[in-house]
């Protein structure tokens, strides 16, 4: 499979949306789930928890090994578990399985996500590295724009385990393509695989300010975007009073915001406009829309039609900074490419797992204070990172 082909973009993309599609078809599942198996709500929820709690404990190993004894064995070693963990959910004769098995398949799909930024690392450079990050952001922002309706509808004519069905027939296709379609494309790290040379690894990639800037940069970005993701049912369904209907339409069009905001930055690469417009564009408007949200919450003129331009203009934003944030935190390190993937993987799902911890520890169900003050502090404090760590890093390096 030949590096600019339609198929490798799509297997980049595939290994992508395995995380959304794995969380969001089964959010319609949860009550279903907890009859079924005759145990509670909680527990049914804490099928998203341990999934996000496997997805992001692997990067931190699979990275490392990937550098060490290529991406493609990793790559089938976690297609493969995400596939067997999905089947195993599905026949999952009680909750405890289950939630062992959802586990299993957050692994899984750690694995295999945190190395598609790895891969664009190893195959590209520069202008043509963005272009293709921002090809592939288009294809996965497609997937929580459907998975919900994906979930829903197989819920209407059938039992809960064929969503899991679905997720493991998808792991079975994208192992298909990796074993059968992909060349490995790491240039292997020789050093020895012990803890020291492992902690040495990871603390090159701290101590670098450019690279580690960009990650923390990424994680207090996703910080906001989940505070959105988590609270917004809520407010938007229970608070401001939408239908089902109605509350996945917004959310379908904020997801379509990050697909746009990605195919503008890939026109922008394609016409090699450095990296830094975009990220000034995308840093500028997204801490104007989120301060204009709060100022709208202040003024008591917050709802679902004033707070969604601004969460567009949010989300089109996260389009336009991820495959740039992503490629400079990838960029200077070449030789551990799947290091520097792990730890951008990692402090952004820990920072969104707090940060939906904060949301709904904060939401007094009655304004939309909690999710505008949060979103903003977030936003703020990237910007912060990115102008004060991330651009005067770059300066000094394009000095040298």
């Amino acid at each position: 499979m030949h590096k600019n082909s339609i198929g490798f973009t799509i297997l980049l993309a595939g290994l992508g949306v395995l995380p959304p599609l794995s969380i969001d078809m089964g959010l319609p599942a949860l009550a279903p789930i907890a009859q079924s198996l005759h145990t509670s709500d909680a527990l049914a929820a804490m099928t998203l928890s341990l999934f996000l709690v496997g997805f992001a404990v692997a990067p931190l190993f699979c990275g490392p090994l990937s550098d060490r004894f290529g991406r493609r064995p990793i790559l089938i070693a976690g297609c493969l578990t995400f596939a067997i963990s999905a089947a195993g959910c599905a026949f999952a004769p009680s909750i405890q399985l289950l939630l062992a098995c959802r586990l299993l398949q957050g692994l899984g799909s750690g694995a295999a996500t945190v190395l598609s930024t790895a891969l664009v690392r190893d195959l590209f450079e520069g202008h043509e590295a963005r272009a293709r990050l921002s090809q592939i952001g288009v294809l996965r922002s497609f997937a929580p724009m459907i998975a919900p309706t994906i979930g829903a509808w197989i819920l209407s004519f059938a039992q809960w385990r064929f969503i899991y069905g679905l997720l493991a027939v998808v792991g079975a296709v994208q192992l298909s393509i990796v074993y059968f379609g992909f060349v490995e494309s790491a240039k292997l790290n020789k050093s020895p695989l012990t803890l020291k040379a492992l902690a040495s690894d990871y603390l090159r990639v701290v101590k670098h300010r450019i690279s580690f800037g960009y990650a923390v940069m990424n994680a207090l970005y996703f910080g906001a975007i989940f505070t959105y993701v988590t609270n917004s049912p809520l407010l938007m369904m229970k608070h401001f009073g939408l239908s089902r209907q109605a509350f996945g339409i917004m959310f379908a069009g904020t997801a379509f915001g990050i697909m746009a905001g990605s195919w503008v930055n890939g026109q922008m690469s394609k016409r090699k406009v450095l990296p830094k417009v975009p990220l000034y564009i995308g840093m500028g408007l997204a801490s104007a829309a989120v301060a204009t949200n709060l100022a709208l919450t202040a003024l008591h003129l917050d709802s679902p039609m004033t707070l969604f331009p601004c969460l567009f203009a949010f989300t089109f934003s996260a389009g336009l900074l991820a495959p740039n944030v992503t490629h400079g935190c990838v960029e200077h390190m070449p030789d551990i490419a799947g290091v520097a993937s792990a730890v951008m993987a990692f402090s952004q799902m820990m920072s969104g797992a707090l940060a939906g911890m904060i949301v709904s520890a904060a939401y007094d169900e009655s304004t939309s204070w909690a999710m505008t003050i949060i979103m903003m502090s977030y936003v703020f404090a990237s910007a912060l990172v990115f102008f004060t760590v991330v651009r005067p890093g770059e300066r000094k390096l394009a000095r040298a």
